[in-house]
């Protein structure tokens, strides 16, 4: 056997002693919390990675299916405001999440929606005001939703002001995968 694989094997193996041995300790269960966090992260980091490969759009209104939730992007709106930068727009897409499962989930975050036009992937913003007070979709990262529960909101994306609709894709990461909806009509 080469003088690498011996190490990786060696290294495995104290890898689990060390956690056996330390299976009771709370300081030690706190961090497998957080090595999952972690873990987590970099399996949604593949996710986006690969959405181009494994992931088509469907249409708006319709719900996709990612284990416990169930979301769709179920209208959108482009309104030009006062506050948008020059020669821009608010595109309000209203965003509805649902837990179908029966334990509490965690719903898709603000950070991770996007919006494709063209060549250009676009993030929503943050703050943004509309005349009519819509409701803002933005649930924080300790927020869950429980079953048969649906959280629902606007997000807001500033996007050119002659953007051709049928170019746009809405895409979010939801429970490790990235979903995506064509706001276009055909």
């Amino acid at each position: 056997m080469k003088p690498e694989k011996i190490v990786i094997v060696l290294v495995i193996l104290a890898t689990v002693g060390i956690v056996y041995v330390n299976l009771d300790n709370p300081q030690f269960q706190s961090s497998i919390q957080e090595g999952l966090y972690y873990v987590k992260l970099l399996v949604d980091g593949f996710a986006d990675l690969a959405s181009p490969l494994i992931s088509r759009p469907v249409m708006m209104g319709e719900y996709v299916e990612t284990g416990d939730l169930q979301m769709t992007i179920s209208e959108c709106e482009l309104l030009e405001s006062s506050f948008a930068e020059e020669g821009a727009a608010y595109l309000l897409v209203h965003v509805k999440v649902r837990n179908i499962g029966k334990v509490p989930a965690t719903p898709p975050l603000l950070i991770d929606m996007r919006l494709h036009y063209l060549d250009e992937v676009i993030r929503p913003k943050k703050s943004w005001r509309v005349p009519d007070g819509r409701r803002h979709y933005d649930p924080l990262t300790t927020d869950k939703i429980y079953p048969d529960v649906t959280k629902e909101g606007w997000v807001c994306f500033e996007v050119p002001k002659k953007i051709d609709l049928s170019e746009v894709v809405i895409s979010a990461r939801c429970e490790g995968r990235r979903v995506k909806w064509a706001l276009n009509s055909s």
